[in-house]
């Protein structure tokens, strides 16, 4: 003790000042501290939150433009699809017009062959009936001069008869 002394350092007064010390670091770990480490730590776990957050964030990104990419390129599939079927929709149409055109035009002209058939019919009808009547006058005026009344009329009956089976 006497080195202490020697020393010039009071016991009472270094056991005071350790006593104070500690109650002062008891008091500072209690209300500084702890504290400061409990609030280092919370930051800790929400940075480390963060973190986490954001990784599942461009997950899930990456996810949704990957699903983008599908999407767009089925779509870009779907739309060459419907193009593709409305083009063979429409040749098929256009080839439906087509046969329906030509059927009607056969038809047409089946109708028009047969209104000239029975147009034909009936001018050579007529120009029978014509020639007929022409045969009969000139028989007529034949007859007139060169046959007697009576062989006249026999003839023109007879000509009569056959000019209207021939019709």
């Amino acid at each position: 003790m006497d080195l202490i002394d020697k020393l010039g350092i009071d016991l009472k007064l270094l056991l005071a000042q350790i006593v104070n010390f500690v109650i002062l670091l008891v008091i500072l770990t209690k209300l500084i501290y702890k504290p400061l480490l409990k609030v280092l730590d919370d930051r800790k776990k929400m940075i480390a939150k963060t973190v986490d957050d954001s990784k599942k964030i461009e997950d899930r990104l990456s996810a949704i433009e990957a699903d983008r990419d599908k999407v767009l390129a089925n779509a870009g599939n779907e739309a060459m699809a419907i193009v593709e079927k409305a083009k063979k929709e429409s040749e098929e149409e256009h080839a439906k017009i087509i046969v329906a055109a030509k059927k009607e035009i056969s038809t047409l002209a089946e109708r028009y062959r047969a209104q000239l058939k029975e147009e034909k019919a009936e001018l050579m009808s007529e120009v029978k009936k014509e020639v007929a009547e022409m045969i009969i006058l000139s028989s007529e005026k034949i007859l007139k001069r060169e046959f007697s009344k009576d062989d006249q009329s026999r003839l023109e009956s007879a000509i009569k008869e056959e000019i209207k089976s021939v019709k």
